[in-house]
């Protein structure tokens, strides 16, 4: 049997409850800013009906104050309308800003496994629509919900004391108007749920595309790009005009039946002043009382698709934050000994891992390593090179056997995200970002100095081309080093790393861009730093390996050492 589906469980209350900490205060401001403007109407409402009966009777003194009360009346709401609106924007773009950092925060907490299952658009929609649904459900709707109540509850008491017939057939319309948003909040969450999939689809689509427009335009791909954007628009609109069709009939059934309502208030105020017992100030006021109960009716029903969406977000976020962190102690960077001079050695002892079952890459992998060598990876594609250097930089953990650093008393620190800043990394492909060179280099090291930062330009081999650009290091480059040619960004890139004060280097092919001369330059460079650091490089150049202390290479899951004299690459 089927459990009914519950539209706010404990999980996204509690988790809600949690974003809104810090900003009670600010919230109860907007809500009773929204409650006072909602009892207004009603106070409006009694006033028109002062306003009209004295005129009516000739007491045009005591139809000249009320006019003049009605007035201020409009002006205050005039007044706490702007106000209103500058305390929701304020508090609405702080929680926005506060869900997405938190959420940029969890993700770079998050497992690198676990994270990279994700793709850039899921990540993108998360960020933005979803944070968008919550901080909308929560600052506008939730305040709007209690001053559609407040005003009801007005609305009815004073309809009540003037006609007790009407006041009660328009507060039947209620019961009626929260089963049919319940029915309709129950299937638009299963809704909500598909249209942020295809909204995702759709995001990771277009980024691709974008990412990947010389690919596209290269290989003539544009007519078949095209076609999955379209097919993806497709999907997208499908469910969202079946939401918004569900939307539109529910809507007019519920129109329906407060415009006949309001007709039929109409009828009976007519024939109550027909009947001499209402007079036409008590009609002004029928009607606008009337309208201020099934207004609030109406309204209440449609902020469910609006809390259906804000919930539907939660709980994609919360999925989210659920997924497994990386290890992290909080005094552990206390513990650790100094960065560059701390470390007396790298040991990998018998590791295996494989990033699916049953398929492992590496079975049994031994490697000692002393400060300061500088060693040659080799092996074919595949072979599981980076995801040696993945588990040095504890982005993947060892599921067999140990990875460890050697402290300067002998002991064994096993690897973690705390122990990221022994090592310098520069991974395959251009890695740089949109800004100045110089904010690209700071990235590892943001204090470096200007001479910290022209000795790993030096080092990298980038000195002498920085110095002609336009402004130097202070050059704003485009995304992925835009600007630069792909040697000069694997330069500045290999800069970077240089320049973070880490023991450890990791190359993952960071000088296939280079001419061999340069390559050599650089890594000969990297030899004799002071202090000296220790390097792991992923190469598949012949020319290097005479720099090299030793050559490893990967293969059938095994590291296996090579004799220089011996090494031929087939790679």
């Amino acid at each position: 049997m089927r459990k009914p589906r519950q539209l706010l469980n404990t999980d996204v209350y509690r988790w809600l409850k949690q974003c809104m900490t810090g900003k009670w205060g600010a919230l109860s401001v907007i809500i009773l800013l929204n409650v006072i403007l909602s009892l207004s109407g009603a106070v409006l409402a009694i006033v028109s009906k002062q306003v009209i009966d004295s005129a009516v009777q000739n007491s045009m003194r005591v139809s000249g104050i009320y006019a003049t009360l009605f007035a201020l009346i409009l002006i205050l709401q005039l007044a706490l309308s702007s106000l209103l609106t500058l305390r929701t924007v304020k508090l609405r773009e702080a929680m926005n800003n506060d869900l997405q950092q938190s959420f940029m925060d969890r993700l770079y907490k998050t497992e690198w496994n676990a994270a990279g299952k994700y793709h850039s658009g899921d990540l993108l929609t998360h960020l933005t629509s979803d944070i968008a649904n919550i901080t909308d459900g929560l600052v506008n709707t939730l305040p709007s919900i209690l001053s559609l109540v407040a005003q009801f509850a007005a609305a009815f008491i004073t309809l009540l004391y003037f006609d007790k017939t009407l006041a009660l057939f328009a507060f039947l319309l209620g019961p009626v108007s929260m089963l049919v948003s319940w029915y309709i909040g129950s299937r638009l969450k299963r809704m909500q749920h598909q249209i942020q999939s295809a909204e995702s689809r759709y995001r990771s689509l277009l980024h691709e595309c974008v990412q990947n427009l010389l690919i596209v335009k290269t290989f003539e791909h544009e007519q078949d790009s095209l076609h999955k954007v379209q097919a993806s628009q497709a999907n997208r609109l499908f469910w969202i005009l079946k939401r918004t069709r569900f939307n539109v009939a529910a809507d007019l059934t519920m129109g329906i039946g407060y415009r006949l309502g309001f007709f039929l208030a109409f009828i009976w105020g007519a024939y109550r002043i027909s009947t001499g017992a209402a007079s036409f100030g008590m009609f002004t006021a029928f009607l606008q009382l009337v309208g201020q109960i099934q207004g609030p009716l109406e309204g209440l029903a449609r902020t469910f698709p609006v809390l259906i969406a804000m919930i539907a977000s939660s709980e994609r976020l919360i999925v989210f934050q659920k997924l497994q962190s990386e290890d992290r102690s909080k005094d552990m960077h206390e513990r650790l000994p100094a960065a560059l001079s701390g470390i007396s050695g790298l040991q990998m002892e018998h590791v295996g891992y494989g990033y699916e079952a049953g398929k492992p890459i590496l079975t049994d992998v031994s490697l000692s390593i002393r400060p300061g060598e500088l060693i040659a990876l080799i092996g074919t594609s595949g072979e599981g090179k980076t995801t040696l250097l993945r588990l040095l930089l504890a982005l993947i953990k060892p599921q067999a056997g140990n990875v460890c650093l050697i402290g300067p008393h002998h002991e064994r620190i096993s690897l973690s995200a705390d122990t990221r800043s022994y090592f310098s990394y520069v991974p395959q492909g251009n890695t740089l970002f949109s800004g100045t060179i110089a904010d690209n280099l700071r990235i590892g090291h943001p204090a470096a100095t200007e001479e910290e930062i022209n000795a790993a330009l030096e080092a990298a081999c980038a000195r002498s081309f920085t110095q002609k650009l336009p402004h130097g290091i202070h050059t704003v480059i485009g995304e992925h080093g835009s600007g630069l040619s792909e040697g000069q960004a694997q330069r500045i890139a290999i800069a970077r790393a240089l320049l973070r004060p880490a023991p450890i280097l990791l190359l993952d092919e960071a000088t296939s861009a280079l001419d061999m001369d340069t390559e050599w330059a650089v890594l000969q460079n990297i030899r004799n730093l002071k202090p000296a650091r220790t390097c792991i490089a992923i190469t598949h150049r012949l020319s290097v390996f005479d720099v090299c202390d030793h050559i490893y290479r990967l293969s059938k899951g095994q590291l296996l050492e090579q004799k220089k004299e011996l090494v031929t690459l087939s790679e």
